[in-house]
């Protein structure tokens, strides 16, 4: 158990570091000249069969010896100050509903532990590996493998279900076309889900000319308990890219049995046509 702990304190060291912003920086004054950690992304492996290997990861918290060095943005060239072997250990971090001041490190991603040796004045390549806990429980909103499991509340345009292979990301895909000034689209899902106490995040996959809005509605039984809430704005990405979104505070703040997830997709000004590709929207709590 003293293992579990103490990942939970450096956790929990992490997340502080990262929200405030401020490099936690342990410095020796005898020692001079560091060896710079070159650190240009994650290896990712989900460690949890069915799931993509897709990710975003922005920036680490490390730690030398279990002492914090600091919050660095990716890439980034770590100093280490030391005169011999010691362990590293290296946090994945992300932005926070997509928000470069919240970022703040992942509590699904495990750390990557090592032992390393010292070069002073040297800048080493340190590529990092990390995957979910093997206590991560991943719950599939949608992944838009047969129909949506979204209906249209609002605008006029629906949110469909693709499998053509120049759109899609894997599988079945959804979207959005938006295709004249005026154009709109407001889509929940059609089935509720819970969300447990403690972390919680949505995850959603996506890439889109145009941008969207997610967001929450809480019901308590069959009574719907608040408006539907947007909780984050999306920009347009050329690339397919994750997004995290944490849904902890809503549940806190809004107790519910269950949970609608909402989904507005908007034409930019200046904009008359474009599209909203999405899949694999997924809760992820422990």
């Amino acid at each position: 158990m003293g293992h579990v702990y103490n990942k939970i304190r450096l956790v929990i060291i992490a997340v502080v570091c990262g929200l405030i912003w401020q490099s936690c920086k342990v410095i020796d004054p005898k020692e001079r000249t560091p060896t710079y950690f070159h650190i240009d992304s994650f290896v990712f492996n989900t460690c949890l069969p069915g799931l993509n290997t897709l990710h975003k990861i922005t920036a680490v918290a490390v730690f030398y010896n279990n002492a914090p060095v600091g919050f660095f943005d990716l890439p980034a060239n770590v100093p280490i100050l030391a005169n011999a072997t010691g362990q590293m250990s290296v946090a994945p971090a992300i932005f926070i509903n997509g928000l470069s001041s919240l970022t703040s490190v992942y509590p699904f991603y495990q750390f990557d532990t090592s032992t390393i040796t010292s070069q002073p004045g040297k800048v080493v390549t340190y590529l990092p590996k990390t995957c979910y806990y093997p206590t991560t429980k991943v719950k599939y909103i949608s992944r838009f493998d047969g129909a949506p499991g979204f209906v249209r509340v609002a605008g006029n345009k629906d949110l469909l279900t693709t499998t053509n292979p120049d759109l899609e990301f894997e599988g079945g895909t959804g979207i959005i076309t938006l295709s004249a000034l005026g154009d709109s689209s407001v889509n929940s899902t059609n089935t509720t889900f819970p969300i447990p106490s403690g972390s919680a995040f949505i995850e959603i996959t996506y890439k889109s000319t145009i941008p969207f809005y997610i967001g929450l509605q809480a019901k308590l039984g069959s009574v719907v308990s608040s408006e539907p809430y947007y909780l984050a704005g999306i920009n347009p990405s050329s690339t397919w890219t994750k997004f995290y979104l944490n849904v902890a505070d809503f549940h806190g703040q809004y107790q519910g049995t269950d949970y609608n997830f909402y989904l507005k997709a908007v034409l930019a000004d200046g904009q008359t046509s474009g599209q909203l590709l999405i899949d694999n929207i997924q809760l992820v709590t422990f």
